[in-house]
């Protein structure tokens, strides 16, 4: 395929893939490009006190389940890597982004063969995540554990290795 920044309902991704996400094929995904997208991507939209991604609070999630659904947990945000992390607030009132995001989860679900719909630990454990990182990242109260925040490279890594490591 030519290089065109306008090609009709894609973006191009890090691996030089075209993806529809109107009208994903399984052939357009690759971990890389969710490792990568996911991993530069900042949480709450980028209102924090230091750089945490959505990479990283994938890989948290990750670590906080049960064995058999670790690979979900990562997986649970695979679509934020070509639609984005939008606030819970505004996805709510677009209803057509929602359709979207739920096609390509399902999408990505086939291809890399992750539980869809997600497990209800998985659902759970994204929003104790979500409210851990609320006080640490947005109110700047220390919890007991708190997170590191990693650079995009070492999130990249990190969860490549996750990935690879939980497939086997």
């Amino acid at each position: 395929m030519e290089e065109n920044l306008y090609t009709p309902n894609c973006i191009r991704t890090f691996s030089g893939i075209y993806v529809n996400v109107f009208e994903p094929k399984l052939d357009m995904f690759v971990i890389e490009d969710i490792a990568h997208a996911l991993s530069h991507q900042p949480r709450f939209s980028g209102h924090l006190r230091d750089f945490y991604t959505v990479g990283q609070h994938s890989i948290e999630c990750s670590k906080r389940v049960a064995p058999p659904i670790k690979f979900a947990a990562l997986m649970h945000d695979a679509s934020e890597a070509y639609l984005l992390d939008m606030p819970s607030p505004i996805k709510a009132r677009m209803p057509e982004y929602k359709a979207v995001e739920e096609n390509l989860m399902k999408t990505l679900a086939e291809v890399f063969q992750f539980q869809y719909p997600l497990p209800a630990e998985v659902k759970s454990v994204d929003k104790e995540m979500l409210e851990l990182e609320w006080h640490q990242f947005m109110l700047g109260n220390e919890p007991a554990r708190p997170l590191a925040c990693l650079s995009p490279r070492s999130t990249k890594e990190m969860f490549l290795t996750h990935y690879y490591r939980l497939k086997k």
